[in-house]
């Protein structure tokens, strides 16, 4: 095998020829370039190569480091990587682990043709004519400038010229004996560091000396021609050897190194700790009862090794409505009746054996893990601390936060003794690919070459001994070996009182918690959820009661915690509150923010207020909202595909006065174009399978088996009778709502025309005109919509409406024509009636609502729950077609909401401190949203001066791409392609890498890196010019349906309000709400005065205009986030992976918990950044002047 060992620098240029005169621009980029390399020398040490190196050197670049120019039809064996094509030794970085590997040749590497691109314009410093053109300098120098060699040999020319070769070269050699010294460290810059990203697979077999390289490949062109521009064909699989490459060494930032060949496990998971049992005894009550209830649960028990998990039946006693005092606790397992074990007995038998129980009856009893921390609480240090029996025997946890610090015990010798030896033994995280490993740290002594520079890990399963070749060890220690904790910090609340705050000690903790069914954790001023994936026993009314009146230190961790500091705080400042729900889809967001709202309803209810929002209206709004705006996805069975502000109006005392929903960027395109494989809204299938027979039969639903367009009637026997429940429900909710019988038989009858209208269809007739392929099922459309058949044919395919003509964001008009009916498909006229329809019935549905929870008390303050569509990645669950422009605007209203969370928890403080001249002892966050942001929505300079500079003039004029779709819509002769092109055009980096915000995919697809980084999604651009267009065929359907024959139709949509504007992707419904909900009034000028008027039939760019309405509301109020947090890919699956699963079943193909996914969103929501400020964050007291 041969090795061959490559050593790369950069060598500087000295220009001993007499320059002639240049211009200032190209005397301004000189000196920055120079600048640029003064710094890189000072960062890490450079060798000069000799003649010898750099002949092997090119060698090994004509044999691997190809770059392709992206020509079509070239057959690559070998693709294109993102790197920067220039050279740089990183074994010198700080904090950066190196592994080297012998590369050997397994196979041959086909490499084609390679086509010579336009030169870019060099930058050297020799001057004269050059071989590209006469205003390129070049004084008689073969070959190209740019190219690495002829660079390298200039140079040497130059110091024999000046004198200097001979010192040079004794440099050289010096150097030379000190790097044989050591280890190789040298290793090509062309392998950008960047494309190594944490999701990249590069497996290093060190014993076999091959490289096996995934998801990216080293390619720099061989030729005399300036290095073309990067391809982004798909990556493939290669092999490489020692033949064709020399001996590289591959540097890997923390958490992108896996071990071969090295058993990583991730610590086990400790047993949950539970308080001791109690013994409680009961006098018998007047009524005759002892004051307490008997209720079934299933308790989820999860074993140590992380892959098992059981459901456990139990039987809970907890007290009663109206007896909080007996002493019993929500949550509290019963284990014996009078000395009797009951654990394995049914309900009815310890109902028979109390039953004989005389004046009292004797209790044991034992809280669940998840409930345990309402009486086992852990402290500053993280100890357990036990709350009084006698401060929680009232049903409430008021006061019981100073009595945690207050019965505070002084350690024990032995416990000293334990965390001396603990924190002694060393103990580290060793971060990896796959999550991180329990460690003792081990030091190699200086003395001889093999022990000098290294650090020894042990690791605490298997023993292993894991070496880190490093010259710095301290930085080794802080990137790549985080220090654990003490065990006592396992299970900790609050993450801020962490010993050793980092990554991995985190996520060890929420791992530990979670793994206890304690999904709620404290992450300083945030709450951190995750999704459990199965239903727990720790939202009821006693819950809510042991909660209700508490300050924030005598709460656990939940998220009737947050709830209960946003209304203490409303009530203390008397100022709007606002709850924000961030995470993916399927974190549980809509299910946290539910059960937000069912604490108010009954922590901040009243008579009164009972009749204005109880808790059987509010699980009635649920009902109806989850049927009419949800859909299963492939990440979620009931994804929210809006979004949802609720308001709540509280009075003078602190109730519940008045309530209000609206609705934003509701997909109501789906109703008519579902995403492949996903089905539409729940409401429709839900209607057809439970439908009574009289409303059936009127509506002309018997024959359910014809082809239809937008959707397919649910077939098996099972999921029709789940959906026959289900429309019951639904039923018995809008009754709820007050609804009247025919509010809701009009909605229903709105509904099945649409279901008739898939089945009609479109064909072209005699003429070439679009009618109706099936004439029957149109009928019957028109019977449900209370019109004939040709005048429902004339509304679809014949309108008269057209799109006013628009105007250019450069102020100057659009030439472009008018878009009419006429020059739509038929198909395209039905689409656009179909979502005109339900875009109807969706605001219909929200006025009727909105009427239900109104009312004229007077309000003081309010506080706002906003639960927005989780953030969209189809391809982590297996979709390989790219996400949807529907995707894209969730997406972009979850990166607006971070900039919201990082304005407010990092810029503000960062303000404050500067105001009242307090040095930050913190390090300041560099990183923010603000780019990935401004990527999306950011406009061009309407005043636009001109400036000589065209690269001025292009900067002024880039915007963001909602405008750049915006204006591809509008220009004739627009495609997806154009738009992609110019998308990369404007948007784009020069030099892609890694880090680039937007990388192009193909030819009618991107990239863009979510959440700094830290979550690529890749968009399919497919039919997006098409969907940002609107339709003038969905803007008559409003006056259609209000001059329906159908009296009940005619009435119900001549007594609503529509929506305001007409986007495909959303607008807002519920906007008449109550008259004291002042956010309505500013919402409302965002969409009818200004840019937003003038562009308010602008779809995309209406999406950014919703978001500016969302965030400037929540800005007005003091904001409390919530970061729900998904365990798996598919946890937004639960549901229907529980029903397949049995009772009594364990599931070992799943982990727990998948922490590369858990720390990706912890990067990229900033999560630790923020604890680590609230750790050192000064509180400020606002005094008044007055005092």
């Amino acid at each position: 095998m041969v090795a061959l060992f490559v050593r790369v620098t950069t060598v500087k240029m000295f220009g001993f020829m007499k320059k002639s005169s240049v211009d200032k621009e190209r005397e301004k980029e000189e000196k920055e370039k120079k600048k640029k390399e003064k710094k890189e020398k000072k960062d890490r040490k450079r060798n000069s190569t000799t003649s010898e190196e750099l002949a092997r050197l090119e060698e090994a670049k004509k044999g691997l480091f190809w770059r392709s120019n992206g020509a079509k039809g070239m057959d690559t064996s070998v693709t294109a990587s993102e790197s920067n094509d220039s050279l740089s030794s990183s074994s010198d970085a700080p904090g950066v682990y190196t592994t080297t590997a012998k590369v050997e040749i397994s196979k041959t590497v086909k490499v084609p043709p390679r086509t010579q691109p336009k030169p870019q314009k060099p930058r050297g410093i020799l001057k004269g004519r050059s071989n590209y053109g006469p205003e390129i300098p070049n004084q008689g120098v073969r070959g190209n400038l740019d190219d690495t060699v002829t660079v390298e040999e200039n140079t040497y020319e130059n110091e024999v010229m000046s004198g200097k070769e001979l010192e040079m070269r004794q440099k050289r050699d010096e150097e030379a004996r000190e790097a044989r010294k050591r280890s190789v460290k040298s290793m090509i810059r062309e392998i950008d560091q960047t494309s190594m990203d944490a999701g990249d697979d590069i497996d290093i077999d060190i014993g076999k000396g091959s490289i096996t390289q995934r998801s990216f490949t080293a390619a720099l062109a061989a030729s005399d021609g300036p290095p073309p521009l990067p391809v982004t064909d798909p990556p493939r699989e290669s092999e490489v050897t020692a033949q064709q490459l020399p001996q590289i060494e591959i540097a890997l930032e923390p958490g992108e190194k896996s071990y071969e060949n090295i058993d990583l496990q991730l610590p086990n998971v400790a047993p949950p700790r539970c308080p001791k049992p109690r013994e409680i005894h009961l006098k018998r009550q007047p009524a005759g009862d002892y004051g307490f209830i008997l209720r079934r649960g299933t308790v989820l028990q999860r074993d140590g090794d992380d892959t098992t998990e059981q459901k456990r039946r139990v039987i809970f006693a907890e007290p009663g409505p109206k007896n909080l005092g007996t002493g019993l606790l929500p949550g509290d397992r019963l284990i014996e009746v009078d000395g009797f074990n009951v654990e394995g007995a049914s309900r009815e038998d310890i109902i028979v054996h109390i039953r004989k129980s005389g004046a009292s009856v004797s209790l044991k009893v034992q809280p669940i893990p998840e409930l345990s921390e309402l009486s086992l609480r852990s402290g500053l240090e993280g100890e357990d601390v036990e709350i009084q029996e006698s401060s929680v025997s009232s049903g409430t946890l008021k006061r019981s936060g100073s009595m945690r610090i207050r019965n505070k015990q002084a350690k024990s010798e032995e416990q000293l003794a334990t965390e001396k030896a603990w924190l002694s033994a060393e103990r580290v995280w060793l971060v990896h690919k796959g999550g991180f490993a329990a460690a003792r740290l081990q030091r190699i002594s200086d003395g001889g070459d093999e022990g000098e520079g290294k650090c020894r890990v042990k690791l605490d399963f298997g023993g292993e001994i894991v070496d880190v070749e490093e010259d710095d060890v301290e930085k080794v220690l802080m990137r790549l070996c985080s220090k654990c904790n003490p065990p006592q910090y396992d299970r900790v609340e609050d993450l801020a009182s962490l010993r050793y705050l980092n990554e991995s000690s985190v996520l060890h903790t929420l791992r530990q918690r979670y793994g206890s069914n304690l999904i709620h954790s404290y992450g300083g001023s945030t709450l951190l959820i995750v999704n459990p994936m199965h239903p727990l026993s720790i939202y009821s009314e006693n819950v809510i009661q042991m909660f209700r009146g508490c300050k924030q230190e005598d709460m656990p961790p939940h998220v009737y915690a947050i709830a209960q500091i946003a209304y203490r705080t409303m009530q203390d400042k008397r100022q709007d509150q606002s709850i924000v729900f961030l995470g993916r889809s399927g974190s549980g967001k809509t299910t946290n923010a539910r059960h937000v709202l069912h604490y108010y309803t009954l922590a901040a209810a009243s008579p009164s207020s009972q009749s204005i929002l109880n808790a059987d209206k509010l699980n009635s709004l649920f009902t109806v909202l989850d049927a009419f705006g949800s859909s299963r996805t492939i990440m979620n069975t009931s994804a929210t595909r809006y979004v949802q502000l609720t308001s709540l109006d509280f009075d003078q005392s602190g109730q519940i006065a008045g309530a209000s929903v609206q609705v934003l960027m509701l997909e109501k395109s789906r109703v008519a174009r579902r995403p492949e494989g996903e089905p539409t809204f729940h409401v429709f299938y839900q209607m057809l399978a439970g439908i009574d027979s009289t409303l059936r039969k009127d509506l002309q639903l018997e024959n359910l088996n014809e082809p239809n367009l937008f959707m397919t009637p649910l077939q098996r026997t099972e999921d029709r009778q789940r959906a026959q429940q289900a429309w019951a429900k639904i039923m018995h909710s809008m009754t709820s709502l007050l609804m009247s019988q025919s509010e809701i038989n009009s909605l229903v009858a709105i509904m099945a025309a649409i279901y008739h209208l898939g089945v009609a269809g479109v064909t072209k007739g005699p003429n070439q005109k679009n009618q109706f392929a099936r004439p029957g099922a149109a009928q019957r459309a028109a019977h449900c919509l209370g019109c004939s058949a040709e005048e429902l044919s004339r509304n679809v395919f014949q309108a008269t409406q057209t799109l006013q003509t628009k105007s250019s964001f450069r102020g100057t008009p659009d030439k472009s024509p008018s878009r009419s009916v006429d020059t739509l498909s038929g198909i395209e006229c039905l689409e656009g009636f179909v979502i005109g329809l339900y875009s109807e019935v969706f605001s219909a549905l929200l006025s009727l609502i909105n009427r239900s929870l109104s009312s004229n008390a007077r309000t003081l303050s309010s506080i706002l729950l906003l639960d927005p569509p989780g953030f969209q990645n189809p391809f982590s669950c297996g979709r390989q077609g790219g996400a949807s422009f529907e995707d894209l605007c969730h997406n972009y209203l979850q990166e607006r909401l971070q900039l919201l969370f990082h304005e407010k928890v990092f810029t503000s403080e960062q303000d404050l401190y500067a105001q009242e001249n307090i040095d930050c002892d913190f390090e300041l966050l560099t990183s923010s949203p603000a780019p990935m942001v401004s990527l999306f929505d950011k406009a061009s300079s309407q005043a636009l001066v001109r400036s000589p500079n065209p690269r001025d003039s292009r900067e002024a004029d880039e915007r963001g791409l909602l405008w750049i779709l915006d204006e591809e819509a509008i220009l004739q002769g627009s495609t997806e392609e154009s738009f992609v092109q110019r998308l990369i055009q404007n948007l784009g980096d020069r030099q892609e890498t890694k880090e680039s915000l937007l990388r192009r995919n193909g030819a009618h697809s991107f990239t863009i890196n979510h959440f700094q980084g830290t979550n690529p999604v890749t968009y399919s651009v497919k039919g997006w010019l098409r969907l940002c267009r609107e339709n003038p065929v969905s803007r008559g359907v409003s006056s259609f349906l209000q001059d329906s024959q159908r009296e009940e139709v005619r009435g119900l949509f001549c007594s609503v309000r529509g929506s305001v504007g007409g986007a495909v992707s959303g607008s807002i419904v519920g906007m008449e709400g109550t008259s004291s909900l002042r956010r309505t009034a500013s919402m409302r000028r965002t969409f009818t005065t200004g840019t937003a008027s003038l562009k308010r039939r602008s779809l995309c760019v209406q999406v950014k205009f919703q978001a500016d309405s969302i965030i400037d509301t929540i800005r007005r109020s003091q904001a409390h986030f919530i970061h729900c947090v998904l365990p798996q890919n598919n946890a937004g699956l639960c549901d229907l992976k529980n029903a397949l699963t049995p009772a009594g079943g364990s599931s070992t193909d799943d982990i727990m918990m998948n922490i590369p996914l858990v720390r990706a969103q912890l990067r990229g929501s900033e999560v630790l950044e923020a604890i680590r400020i609230h750790r050192h964050v000064v509180v400020f007291i606002s005094v008044p002047t007055s005092q």
